[in-house]
C-alpha cells in the first residue's frame, strides 16, 4: 500500500481545529477516487506535532491518478487554507519487514 501522511503541529484551538478538521475536511477528503481508508492519531504528552493523518491508497500509482482529480485538488486546498505552514506532508509505502 502506498500512504501519504499528513502531520500537523498543534493548533492554538484545538477545539476550533477539530470541528473544522473532522466535521468539514475529513468529509472532503474521502471522497477522493482511490483513497481506501483515513486513519487518524491524535498524540499524547509532549509530542512535536498534534495529530497524523495517514491517507492509504492501493499503490502509488493508484495515488498518482487520485491526485489528479477534483476531490484531491479541494482537499489539498481546504488542508492548506486549515493549517497553512503548521502541516507537514511524507509519502512512502508500507512494509512487513
Amino acid at each position: 500500500m502506498f500512504k501519504m501522511i499528513a502531520m500537523f503541529k498543534k493548533p492554538e484551538d484545538t477545539e476550533k481545529f477539530d470541528e473544522y478538521y473532522f466535521g468539514t475536511h475529513i468529509p472532503l477528503t474521502e471522497k477522493i477516487p482511490g483513497l481506501q481508508r483515513v486513519e487518524v492519531t491524535k498524540f499524547a504528552g509532549d509530542a512535536p506535532y498534534y495529530m497524523m493523518c495517514e491517507m492509504y491508497y492501493e499503490n502509488k500509482a493508484a495515488f498518482k491518478e487520485a491526485s489528479k482529480t477534483e476531490e484531491s485538488k479541494a482537499s489539498g486546498k481546504d488542508v492548506m487554507k486549515l493549517a497553512g505552514d503548521s502541516v507537514t506532508f511524507m509519502f512512502g509505502e508500507t512494509t512487513n519487514g
